[in-house]
C-alpha cells in the first residue's frame, strides 16, 4: 500500500489529525527503508566528556531546591502477558505482597518527605493499561500526586500488504501503542510540556515502570541544572548477556544511538560484542524541558523508525515504533552518563523476577538495595525452559525463592520442581529429561551437575 491510500484508509479509522500524521510520518520513513551504517570501521566510541562517569559528579549544592524542579515519569504501557500475567505489568508482585507500583509510589513519597518537596509521579500509559491503572492508583492518594496521561495507538500492518488490519475481524489486537519514542509529541499535544513548565518542572527523570533500579539520583539532577544539559543518558558497561540494548558511538562531534536494525548483517557480532562497544542505553533518561520545548516548537522530531513484528490470529504483521532514546539526535549537547549495574535491575522474564524477589536484595523505602553478603560484584545468569516462563508455572516450581547469595549460574531442563527453601552457590545445573525432578527441601547444590 502507498502512503496515498494509507492516508484514505485512516481518515475511516476515527484517529485524531495529530496521531493520524504522526502514523504516516512513520509510514513514509518505513517505505524508505531503515538507513543502515555504510562505513562501519568509522564508528568510535564517545569521546570522555560526551559519556563521563557517574563517580565523576559532584555532591549538589541543594538537592531540596533541586527537587522542585523535578518531575518523575514511568513508562507504564507494558502489560505481564509475556509472563502469564493479566493487566499493566507494574501491578505484578515482586517483593512480597508490594508491585512495581507500590514500591515506586514508596520510593517517590519517602524521597518527598526526607526532603520535604512534592516531586510528581506522571505515568504515560498504553490503551492496554490507562483504564486499569486510572483505577489501581486511586489507593495511592493523597500520599503522593499522580498523574496520568494516554500515549498514541496505531493500526497494526499485514506485513506483505501494508493494509491495517480490520477491527472488526481482529478486535483490540487491530491496534498497538507506538513505543516510548511517542511520549514527545504527547507531552507537547496534551499540554503536559506546558503546565509542567508552568509549575516550575523543569527536568523530567524517565524510566520504565519495570525497572526498580531507576530511583532519583541527587547528583544526576544537579548536574543537569548545572551544566544546563538538555538530554542526558544513563549507560551502564555492557555484558555478553545484554545484546539486546542499543549503545552509543560518535560521528562529526555529534552522539548518535545505534540501534539493531541500523547494524549491517555481517557486523551483528561485533554489535552484540562488548569490544567494540562497552555500553549500552538503561533507558533512564534526564530531559531538560526547557529545551524539549524550543525543539518541539520547530516541529515534530523525526526518529528512527523500528520495525516489530508480530502475529495476530495467524496474520504476520508489523508495527511501527520509536524510542524515547532517539531524541538524543535532536539535542547538540546531549550527554551520556556511565552509571553502576545496581541502576539498571528490568523484569523481563521470570528469571529477572527471581533475582529480584530473592536475598541478592534487599528493600529500604521501595528501594532495592544489593544485600551486602553477596561478594560476587555481578549478578548471577538464569537459564530454563517453557515450563518456567510463565509466574504461575515459576511459582509452581519455587514455593520458596531459593538462596542466590553465592550463585553465579543456574541452568534448568525439563521438568524440575523445588519442593521447599534450598541453597544454590557457584555454578548450578540441572538437567531433567524424563518425568518430574524434585530438589527437596534444605539441599544446598555447589558447583553441581545434576543429571
Amino acid at each position: 500500500m502507498e502512503l496515498s491510500n494509507l492516508r484514505e484508509v485512516l481518515n475511516n479509522l476515527g484517529m485524531t489529525e495529530g496521531s493520524r500524521n504522526a502514523f504516516l510520518d512513520l509510514f513514509e520513513k518505513f517505505k524508505a527503508g531503515t538507513a543502515q551504517i555504510s562505513q562501519w570501521e568509522t564508528l568510535r566510541s564517545p569521546d570522555p566528556q560526551n559519556l563521563s562517569a557517574h563517580d565523576s559528579l559532584g555532591e549538589p549544592k541543594d538537592f531540596q531546591q533541586d527537587l522542585q524542579c523535578l518531575a518523575v515519569c514511568k513508562l507504564n504501557g507494558g502489560l505481564g502477558s509475556s509472563m502469564g500475567v493479566d493487566g499493566p505489568k507494574s501491578m505484578l508482585a515482586v517483593r512480597g505482597d508490594q508491585t512495581f507500583m507500590d514500591l515506586i509510589v514508596s520510593q517517590l513519597e519517602q524521597l518527598n518527605r526526607e526532603q520535604n518537596a512534592q516531586v510528581p509521579l506522571i505515568l504515560m500509559n498504553s490503551f492496554h493499561t490507562h483504564e486499569d491503572t486510572l483505577q489501581r492508583v486511586q489507593k495511592y492518594e493523597p500520599r503522593i500526586r499522580i498523574e496520568c496521561f494516554l500515549q498514541n495507538k496505531f493500526p497494526r500492518l499485514d506485513k506483505t500488504t501494508h493494509r491495517p488490519l480490520e477491527e472488526k475481524l481482529c478486535g483490540a489486537e487491530a491496534w498497538y501503542p507506538p513505543g516510548h519514542g511517542d511520549i514527545y509529541s504527547c507531552l507537547l499535544s496534551q499540554g503536559i510540556l506546558e503546565t509542567m513548565l508552568g509549575q516550575g518542572r523543569t527536568i523530567l527523570f524517565v524510566s520504565n515502570a519495570d525497572n526498580l533500579g531507576a530511583v532519583v539520583d541527587p547528583r544526576i539532577l544537579g548536574h543537569m541544572l548545572k551544566n544546563d544539559i538538555p538530554f542526558l543518558m544513563e549507560m551502564t558497561p555492557k555484558s555478553p548477556a545484554d545484546i539486546k540494548g542499543g549503545t552509543w558511538y560518535q560521528s562529526e562531534g555529534r552522539l548518535h544511538l545505534l540501534e539493531f536494525a541500523q547494524v549491517p548483517e555481517e557486523h551483528l557480532e561485533e554489535f552484540y560484542g562488548t569490544e567494540k562497544f562497552k555500553v549500552f542505553n538503561t533507558n533512564n533518561i534526564w530531559i531538560n524541558l526547557q529545551h524539549l520545548k524550543k525543539r518541539l516548537d520547530q516541529g515534530r522530531m523525526d526518529l528512527n523508525v523500528i520495525v516489530n513484528e508480530k502475529s495476530v490470529k495467524g496474520q504476520a504483521v508489523i508495527q511501527l515504533e520509536t524510542a524515547i532514546g532517539a531524541g538524543l539526535e535532536h539535542f547538540p549537547n546531549a550527554t551520556g552518563l556511565v552509571v553502576g549495574r545496581e541502576r539498571f535491575l528490568p523484569v523481563k522474564n521470570t528469571s529477572d523476577l527471581m533475582l529480584i524477589q530473592s536475598d541478592l536484595f534487599l528493600t529500604d523505602s521501595g528501594r532495592l538495595v544489593k544485600n551486602p553478603a553477596r561478594k560476587l560484584p555481578y549478578l548471577p545468569t538464569i537459564s530454563w525452559g517453557e515450563s518456567f516462563a510463565t509466574v504461575a508455572g515459576y511459582q509452581q516450581r519455587f514455593p520458596v525463592i531459593p538462596s542466590l547469595l553465592a550463585l553465579e549460574s543456574l541452568d534448568i531442563e525439563g521438568d524440575v520442581r523445588f519442593a521447599g527453601e534450598v541453597t544454590l552457590r557457584g555454578k548450578v545445573s540441572i538437567i531433567n529429561r524424563k518425568g518430574s525432578r524434585i530438589i527437596p527441601e534444605g539441599a544446598v547444590l555447589e558447583d553441581e551437575v545434576l543429571q
